[in-house]
């Protein structure tokens, strides 16, 4: 975090502080918030005429006490912006800002992180790829287990494995590729990661190392950014996996597998509700919150080859679709908007084999347009959606190995990357 001080005419200071790692933001969607902070009461008013950006951001305002917060309502365009504070009376009892305050930051195109294997095959390589940029190693070991990426792309967390093949946790900056050990303990071994919307928290899976010599259950834990264990996010002990946070960081999904629920967990209160039995794979939030995705177990098990859907419910009730239809296999739902479900339909046991991405309704199910991704028996188990919803990257799995490509949803246009490889996800 970026923090900068203005200087008021009686030594009264005014800070501002911007939610980007070093002053840059390197992404489109990596400036989440904008947040001007003041040390005392400032006219609300006058501060919001004061602000300006250049090219214009357009957004929500919103004020948290004495801090203003400006969320932009879209994805940046790439290229160079300016926020300014114009001087003036800006505090509430008219203490005035003598100079005008700007800062400058960039947003560049996304890239794109995978794991590959490393030359001759021994262990695993976490790999940027950048369009006109070769491709830089962030990280290095036997075999990667997970990673997430920082909502402002500024770190990394990465579960890699040793040689004993238990999981530690450490952050990997991409600007320089500094690495830091958050968990490395012998007594714990490490699985999937997820990162809080605020980047200030993890969600870690974690076994831990009984008297005996074996390993307990899988449970979901919080986790400070500076490695401390909060605690676990099922209060019974239950095993937990798969965490998802909400988009605005109060609830977190997960799955209970021991019970066969998808349950959703109020952060602050402990407050439980089971949304639904799931078949696998995290759940997906809509932007607004309101909205879960899920791969689900069928209703029925009726029909030569069942459906496998992706469910969406809302946290009233009021929504509850099953999407797909028998011969399919519906799996790995994102949300385009508020009002729009992303998921994979793989066709089986019918005169086609195909993967289709479907873009559907999360009000009422209808389809609104198909984009076959791949034809023949190859699969696709991961993608991701660009920040900015336009493109998707994925990856094909063939008896050959991996191919991963970038299409672009508006032209069609199609673009294999030079490395491929496995879970690729987009780099602010």
């Amino acid at each position: 975090m970026l923090a900068l001080a203005v200087v008021l005419g009686d030594q009264r200071r005014i800070g501002v502080a911007m939610v980007t790692p070093d002053g840059s933001a390197p992404a489109p969607m990596t400036l989440r918030e904008i947040t001007l902070a003041f040390d005392r009461e400032p006219d609300r008013d006058a501060v919001e005429s004061a602000l300006s950006f250049d090219p214009p951001v357009p957004g929500a305002v919103r004020w948290r006490g004495r801090t203003l917060v400006v969320t932009p309502s879209e994805p940046l365009t790439p290229g160079e912006y300016r926020l300014r504070l114009a001087p003036g009376p800006l505090g509430r009892n008219g203490e005035p800002l003598g100079d005008p305050f700007e800062h400058r930051f960039t947003v560049r195109e996304p890239g794109v992180v995978l794991i590959v294997p490393a030359p001759g095959g021994q262990e695993e390589q976490l790999v940027e790829l950048r369009e006109g940029a070769e491709p830089r190693v962030l990280a290095t070991a036997p075999r990667i287990i997970d990673f997430a990426v920082a909502p402002d792309g500024s770190r990394i967390a990465a579960v890699v494995a040793g040689e004993d093949g238990r999981g530690s946790l450490a952050l990997v900056r991409p600007d320089d590729g500094a690495r830091e050990s958050l968990i490395f303990d012998p007594a714990i071994n490490i699985g999937g990661v997820a990162w809080s919307p605020d980047g200030a928290a993890l969600a870690v899976v974690r076994r831990d190392r009984l008297p005996g010599g074996e390993e307990s259950v899988p449970r979901a834990w919080l986790v400070r950014i500076g490695g401390e264990f909060v605690a676990p996010l099922d209060p019974d002990g239950l095993p937990s996996l798969q965490p998802s946070w909400s988009p605005d960081g109060q609830l977190l999904a997960y799955i209970s597998p021991s019970d066969a629920r998808l349950v959703v967990l109020t952060v602050a209160t402990g407050e439980r509700w089971e949304a639904g039995q799931p078949r696998g794979g995290a759940a997906a939030w809509s932007p607004d919150g309101r909205l879960l995705a899920f791969e689900a177990v069928p209703r029925s098990t009726a029909g030569a080859v069942p459906l496998q859907p992706v469910r969406v419910r809302s946290l009233d009730g009021a929504i509850d679709l099953l999407l797909g239809r028998e011969g399919e296999v519906r799996a790995a739902p994102r949300f385009l908007d508020a009002a729009t479900v992303l998921t994979l339909r793989r066709a089986v046991g019918g005169a086609r084999t195909a993967t289709d991405l479907v873009f559907e309704s999360a009000r009422d199910g209808r389809q609104l347009r198909a984009v076959n991704l791949a034809a023949g028996t190859g699969l696709i188990l991961h993608w991701d959606l660009a920040p900015r919803g336009d493109s998707i990257v994925f990856s094909l799995q063939t008896a050959q190995g991996f191919t991963t490509t970038v299409l672009d949803l508006q032209s069609g246009e199609r673009r294999d990357l030079p490395l491929a490889g496995d879970r690729p996800r987009w780099l602010p």
